[in-house]
């Protein structure tokens, strides 16, 4: 498979379309060297991976949910424990977290986009290690317990959660014509199609 037809390809897997194992070791430090590749204006390296091994994650989503409820009070509690629900059958949990260095020349937007950059390293890794994966973000993770909870510092930043699995069988998505989405800019204020 060439590399565009990985990239054309790569399809997120939803908890209910992966099951365990989780990727071994060797196979998940192949995958999470991919963010050592991502752009990294600066070359300040700001990534920050925690993982969440199988036995762990029904823990982590109790502590998760019980940290939510306590510090987001006008939060649907019924909303919070769908959010964790669906991760505590989850075979891994990957913790992507922007570790900015302040202050710097390079921006913390710079850096946070950065570590969401290695986040679609991993997903792209994941694809061509045949480990499914999907992206799943939550302003849980943003909560002064939770950022506890994973042993997060103060100058470091959540992006994103990544599950990890096996995916139950291919799935491939239908893409969309990037065309939609393009356009030529011709002069100041004026833009035309760029493709046809």
């Amino acid at each position: 498979m060439s590399g565009l037809d990985l990239i054309y390809q790569r399809s997120s897997c939803h908890v209910h379309e992966m099951e365990h194992p989780a990727p071994d070791k060797q196979k998940l430090k192949r995958i999470l060297q991919s963010v050592m590749s991502a752009p990294d204006h600066g070359n300040i390296k700001p990534w920050h991976i925690v993982v969440v091994e199988t036995e762990h994650v029904p823990t982590m989503c109790e502590s998760m949910c019980n940290a939510w409820l306590d510090n987001a009070g006008h939060i649907d509690p019924t909303r919070v424990r769908r959010l964790t629900s669906y991760l505590k059958d989850a075979p891994m949990v990957v913790l992507v977290s922007a570790n900015i260095a302040e202050p710097h020349a390079v921006s913390r937007r710079d850096q946070v986009l950065a570590a969401a950059a290695g986040c679609q390293n991993i997903l792209l890794a994941a694809e061509q290690e045949k480990v499914a994966a999907v992206w799943y973000s939550t302003d849980a993770a943003e909560l002064p317990k939770v950022h506890q909870l994973f042993g997060l510092t103060e100058k470091q930043e959540p992006v994103a959660f990544i599950i990890l699995g096996t995916k139950k069988e291919l799935r491939i998505k239908k893409r969309s014509d990037v065309a939609n989405h393009c356009y030529k800019w011709v002069g100041n204020e004026q833009l035309t199609t760029l493709f046809e």
